[in-house]
């Protein structure tokens, strides 16, 4: 299971260069792993079209070494706390996709503006207060940021998406970037409309059944 776990781990980080949402090594990828407090998660200065199982490495949650060679993502912190926070993640996806990542650099969150960022992310998609990269106050305001929802703008940094499975928290990135990119065009002109509240409420419940069946 631990090497299907890392093998997915690191395909995700290569489709996330291959598809453009990060250059080199940045952003990283992370999946639960069995037991208490650890977490398979892509190891810094590696680059993603290079990467394989064996550049995975499993720490714990505080990003102390458990098994692999390289040294883990400097972002092991980020990662970790969410696990903690969040029982129902089990993996997390860290990346700078363009859009979304000039809406995290205006500290601008994503409206509830269509049905489907509703239901599969759990709402607009909010900014984390700034704090500096690989620091544990980032950790902490990317967990409030989050709250229960799957996708959360990092402050002048980037996304975080959490899901099933290391593919899962890709596609919620994928969402997350397209939602961007259609908010910024349409919010460009007078006109553009959010989803009314009384929806939004609705979906949100609706968005909280699917997670409680694991259908999210």
């Amino acid at each position: 299971m631990a090497c299907g776990l890392k093998a997915s781990v690191a395909e995700v980080a290569r489709t996330m260069h291959r598809e453009g949402l990060v250059v080199g090594s940045a952003g990283n990828v992370s999946a639960r792993a069995e037991g208490d407090s650890a977490m398979h998660i892509t190891p810094t200065g590696v680059l993603y079209a290079d990467m394989t199982v064996d550049h995975v490495v499993t720490v714990t949650f505080e990003g102390d070494p458990i098994e692999g060679e390289g040294l883990p993502s400097s972002e092991s912190l980020l990662h970790g706390a969410i696990y903690a926070a969040r029982p129902d993640v089990q993996a997390v996806v860290h990346a700078h996709p363009v859009h979304a990542s000039a809406m995290a650099v205006r500290q601008e969150a994503i409206p509830a503006f269509v049905d489907e960022q509703v239901v599969y992310l759990g709402g607009a998609v909010a900014v984390s207060d700034y704090a500096p990269a690989a620091s544990e106050e980032l950790a902490d305001n990317a967990v409030e940021g989050l709250g229960e929802r799957r996708a959360v703008l990092l402050a002048n940094h980037g996304t975080l998406t959490v899901g099933r499975d290391p593919e899962d928290a890709l596609e919620m990135t994928r969402l997350t970037e397209r939602l961007a990119q259609i908010w910024l065009l349409a919010s460009g002109r007078p006109g553009a409309q959010h989803l009314p509240r009384d929806i939004v409420e609705a979906e949100i419940e609706l968005y909280r059944m699917m997670q409680s069946e694991g259908d999210v």
